[in-house]
């Protein structure tokens, strides 16, 4: 493929948008034609690419390092530049291309124009291709993204998981960046700043995804223990870990520990904007959240910390306060309500086995 005018259709149909105008956009905003005729050599070192194209090998190890910090092209080997592929995915694209912010990559008018053009894919062709995608996994018996508890919300557990420990999750990992979300930066760019949380880095990577972060220099490596001091603020915050659930799914590999929030993530939101269920996108956890009337004052401060929709205030029978009450069909056991619980009424229980997690 070396017909500039065909380049980005070309590898918008990598990704499955190959009629996606908002995706060509993108896509022309990242790439020069020019750019996009290199990429759609991919894979292949510099020296390929340049024998293909008839380009001086200088120009196109130039221009291929500079779509690396954009984020367009990777590695082979993130130690060394011998070889690229384009980025395999549409939202790992979307992800770390939103992350050119304080790469001084772009001005910030640049910058924000280039978060309006991905509102506009991630709104209408993203959205109807993972409503389509959560509906057919569910269909399969499969739900990609696992909740996993706040852990001081369910520390005192006998009975806690390492796979369902968030601090065991990150424990066990032999390295560890942290990166600015992508989805609250989104967001705040687009006019819409987070309801819960206004930190920024606070989004931990691992694996293949943490040396790609360092890299192109918007990750920082981290210490577990600065790790863990990360997920106890996101708890505080009210955000909600995900961790996935299914090793049948492409791409399932542990790369990230999310702490999400409903108005931001790009899962769950734009999930959301096509009325994709919660079931649909997310297993529950082994846990629900319970309320014992005796201890609730009433304070409501619960109903504001649950992103699940899962808690009311009711009249309970010998009470003249309303009293908060779990809908167990909607407790996602996040545990994030118990947090903010001052009486106690809230905690949480351990109601399902441990097969519950697929392995």
């Amino acid at each position: 493929m070396n017909q500039h005018s065909d380049a980005y259709t070309f590898l918008a149909e990598k990704h499955g948008f190959g009629n996606s105008q908002p995706y060509l956009r993108v896509l022309r905003f990242l790439m020069t034609p020019e750019q996009a005729g290199m990429v759609a050599l991919l894979p292949g070192s510099p020296e390929e690419v340049a024998q293909k194209n008839g380009l001086k090998l200088a120009t196109v190890r130039e221009n291929l390092e500079a779509l690396h910090r954009k984020g367009v092209v990777v590695p082979g080997d993130y130690k060394t530049s011998d070889s690229y592929m384009f980025c395999k995915y549409a939202e790992r694209l979307w992800e770390v291309s939103e992350s050119l912010l304080g790469l001084d990559i772009y001005t910030e008018a640049e910058t924000r124009e280039l978060f309006y053009l991905w509102e506009e894919w991630k709104k209408t062709d993203y959205a109807d291709m993972t409503a389509e995608r959560w509906h057919n996994l569910k269909a399969m018996g499969i739900q990609g993204l696992r909740i996993v508890p706040a852990y001081k919300s369910i520390q005192d557990s006998p009975e806690v998981l390492p796979h369902e420990d968030a601090r065991e999750i990150v424990r066990v990992q032999p390295l560890i960046t942290v990166v600015s979300c992508s989805c609250r930066k989104h967001m705040k760019m687009i006019g819409n700043p987070c309801h819960k949380s206004d930190a920024d880095a606070n989004c931990l990577q691992f694996a293949k995804s943490a040396e790609y972060s360092l890299s192109r220099g918007h990750g920082r490596r981290i210490s577990v223990d600065e790790a863990i001091a990360i997920l106890d603020k996101n708890e505080e915050d009210g955000l909600v870990h995900q961790w996935m659930n299914h090793a049948k799914i492409e791409a399932a590999q542990p790369y990230a520990l999310c702490s999400c929030c409903r108005c931001c993530c790009t899962v769950w939101h734009y999930a959301d904007i096509r009325q994709v269920p919660n079931d649909e996108v997310f297993a529950k956890s082994r846990y629900e959240a319970r309320v014992d009337p005796e201890l609730c004052n009433g304070c409501q401060d619960c109903i504001d910390r649950c992103q699940f929709d899962a808690i009311e205030m009711q009249k309970v029978e010998g009470s003249k306060r309303l009293k908060a009450v779990v809908d167990p069909e909607k407790c996602w056991g996040c545990g994030v309500c118990t947090l903010v619980c001052e009486p106690e009424a809230l905690k949480m229980h351990l109601i399902r086995p441990p097969e519950h997690i697929p392995a």
